[in-house]
């Protein structure tokens, strides 16, 4: 009876693991697009041959985002119930789906393209922060695994991080030498929190959603 009992628990616990496989590795491919974009954004005749990318960047985000959303409704589950975690998740999956929602935008060609990168990236910060805000919390109460923690701190705090110093550049004459002395580093520092998103759901199925949350791991350890 105990089994039985437990089984529908190890699957709803399972569940959020092929959403969270899904979502990173489309992530990697996007990264992948995102880079040779860039690469072949100023690359004279080379760039006809990709002018593909901005669509193709656009449809896998699409899929990267919305299989994040399962991910971001299950991770509570393995902490706290605080009234933080509960707005950072309601505000990520809002975020989420508007990024979803701005990309379909695009591929209408309902929105340009300058104007949905703009809106992204501020989505962007919304989902840094429920990354920060989740990995905070589960780092002081000990509800997630330490390497992930320190990784989901490092992730979360290092694109609002560099936005700020790159917006500080603003502030400067446009090309001038203290306008990049911001801008360069702020980049620099940004650029991973954006590349390394797709990381953080993966690392989630290995360390977090392969396991039970330690609540329900306590109540078959005592019955």
């Amino acid at each position: 009876m105990m089994l039985a009992d437990t089984h529908p628990l190890r699957q709803r616990a399972a569940n959020p693991v092929p959403w969270a496989l899904t979502s990173g590795v489309t992530g990697l491919v996007a990264d992948v697009l995102l880079v040779l974009d860039q690469l072949t954004e100023n690359v004279g005749d080379v760039r006809q041959y990709f002018t593909w990318l901005a669509a193709a960047i656009a449809c896998v985000m699409v899929v990267q985002f919305l299989t994040l959303i399962p991910v971001a409704l299950a991770l509570p589950g393995w902490l706290p119930p605080t009234r933080s975690v509960r707005l950072a998740t309601a505000a990520a999956i809002g975020a989420m789906l508007a990024v979803v929602i701005l990309q379909l935008l695009f591929l209408t060609g309902a929105l340009e393209f300058d104007a949905q990168v703009v809106l992204v990236m501020a989505m962007f910060l919304l989902v840094s922060t429920w990354v920060l805000t989740v990995s905070s919390i589960g780092h002081r109460h000990g509800s997630l695994p330490r390497s992930v923690t320190r990784f989901g701190l490092l992730l979360g705090a290092s694109f609002p991080v560099g936005l700020v110093i790159a917006a500080a550049g603003l502030l400067f004459p446009s090309g001038s030498a203290a306008q990049l002395a911001f801008v360069v580093p702020g980049l620099i520092i940004a650029a991973p929190g954006w590349l390394a998103l797709p990381v953080w759901p993966l690392v989630l199925a290995r360390r977090v959603f392969s396991k039970l949350p330690s609540h329900i791991s306590n109540e078959e350890g005592t019955s």
